[in-house]
């Protein structure tokens, strides 16, 4: 063998050497068989064309390794992975049905009530709505000691929506006893469960398979500080909530209190259903005699009436006992001045019963009916005859002209309430203050700094003699003593 020959080995093995795409040798015989095939008039001018695709028809992709996943975002494929996984806890059926957990109180069949609301322009779409009645059972499940369970409703926020359940608890079977709180100390800051603003319980969601998370006790400080700010929900309930007048509390504590202002409002009920507990006047239970109103009584306000106990300017349902009060004066526990406060504004300001009708909410001198409230009638409008009663498949929509997005429909023989919304008070669809010309209270699109108290101003101090004069009081300051010295040193 020639060093030619060897020297020509050498090019031909380094012509051929695979870059994993191809080597030099294949793709300049390629392009030979190409041009041969073709059979171009100007090879030479067409010979880069031919290279380039020769090169594109011949380029092969990595392919990628099976044993790892091509994720683009870790973050999402893990929320992916999750909510997949909560689904699947929705969803699948236990393995041994006799052994899977049951449902121990009354729980909304939100599908069926569902269906009166799309009516009223109020919905979730069918598959949220059918994730949402799923999560409802699920939580009735993990919480044993729920009486009732119901879908509250749902509030906007800027960066996530709040799902929100509303529950009512079984009464403990030995209820301990607590000693009369003293008005302005803590425990007096929140009602007992299932009074007042504290009648229910409520849990929230960020919607589909997420879990429940209970919220806490509303506090009567915060409903009144709630009254004086206007903020929208961020949707994470550990953030701060920066407002003027100062919140004390963070962004769960606001939307409990707001929870309990549009309860108090806008839970409502046809007129009669329900009646006041004979053993405990703070409840009410459904009427035994109780027939469902016709939609003709249903159109009118005078067919319904509130069914939650109402808020006072304290945030609290209830004042005080004054026989109790009473005690604590002799015991000096509370002063005089604080007894007297207490007893003059429940005077003013008396409690409100629980059902009490539409008709007087915001009713001005004047007024046919209330403006706080609209109705209006959906679907089939029809009457017929059925085998012992007539039939009608109104649905009537009671909307809050006060808190717009909260919304009781009737049909059939059944209602229900839901509050869809960003949770915030509104004026725009009240008239204005006759006398006044302000909006309603706490409605201003526009809330002002509040200013501080004014301070009253400092008594006149007396005047005091020096406590050590270093020479005669009556002449240190006389200007004709400051004299004479002058014509002494002189």
């Amino acid at each position: 063998m020639t060093t030619t020959d060897i020297a020509l080995e050498h090019v031909q093995a380094l012509l051929q050497v695979d870059s994993k795409q191809g080597s030099l040798h294949t793709h300049v015989a390629s392009i030979i068989r190409n041009l041969v095939v073709e059979k171009p008039a100007d090879a030479l001018g067409h010979l880069e064309m031919v290279s380039r695709h020769v090169k594109a028809s011949s380029f092969h992709g990595h392919a990628p390794d099976e044993e790892q996943d091509v994720v683009v975002d870790t973050d999402a494929q893990q929320k992916q992975e999750q909510w997949c996984s909560r689904s699947l806890k929705l969803f699948s059926p236990h393995a041994d049905p006799s052994s899977a957990p049951k449902v121990t109180c009354l729980v909304q069949n939100f599908l069926r009530d569902a269906a009166m609301f799309e009516w009223a322009g109020v919905g979730f779409g069918r598959e949220e709505s059918f994730r949402i009645a799923l999560s409802l059972r699920k939580l009735a499940v993990d919480v044993p000691t729920l009486e009732r369970l119901r879908l509250w409703g749902k509030i906007l926020g800027t960066r996530g929506d709040y799902y929100i359940a509303e529950g009512m608890l079984k009464p403990p079977e030995a209820p301990l006893e607590q000693a009369f709180p003293v008005p302005g100390s803590p425990e007096d800051d929140v009602e007992v469960q299932g009074e007042g603003a504290n009648m229910y319980a409520y849990w929230v969601t960020t919607g589909g398979s997420a879990p429940w998370v209970r919220l806490p006790a509303a506090r009567a400080s915060h409903i009144r500080s709630a009254r004086s700010i206007k903020r929208l929900f961020t949707g994470d309930l550990g953030s701060p909530v920066i407002s003027t007048p100062w919140f004390p509390g963070k962004e769960q504590h606001l939307l409990r209190s707001q929870i309990a202002r549009i309860t108090a409002t806008c839970t409502l009920a046809p007129r009669g259903w329900y009646e006041t507990d004979d053993d405990n006047p703070n409840l009410i239970k459904e009427a035994a005699d109780a027939e469902f109103p016709a939609p003709e009584e249903l159109k009118e306000q005078a067919g319904w009436q509130h069914c939650a106990p109402f808020l006072l300017s304290t945030g609290k349902s209830d004042w005080p006992d004054l026989g109790e009060l009473e005690k604590l004066k002799e015991e000096k526990k509370i002063s005089d001045d604080t007894f007297q406060e207490i007893e003059t504004k429940a005077g003013e300001e008396p409690k409100h019963e629980m059902l009490e009708g539409l008709e007087e909410d915001l009713k001005a001198e004047g007024d046919d009916k209330s403006p706080a409230w609209s109705i209006k009638l959906h679907g089939d409008q029809g009457v017929y005859a059925g085998n012992d009663k007539t039939l009608s498949y109104t649905v009537v929509a009671v909307r809050s002209q006060i808190w717009p997005g909260a919304v009781t429909v009737a049909q059939d023989g059944r209602f229900a309430n839901l509050y869809v919304g960003d949770g915030l008070k509104c004026g725009m669809l009240v008239p204005r203050d006759k006398e006044s010309e302000l909006p309603l209270r706490g409605t201003s699109p526009f809330m002002p700094l509040v200013p501080d108290d004014i301070m009253h101003e400092p008594d006149d101090l007396d005047e005091q003699d020096e406590p050590n004069p270093q020479q005669n009081d009556g002449a240190s300051d006389g200007e004709e003593f400051d004299q004479e010295e002058e014509e002494d040193d002189q």
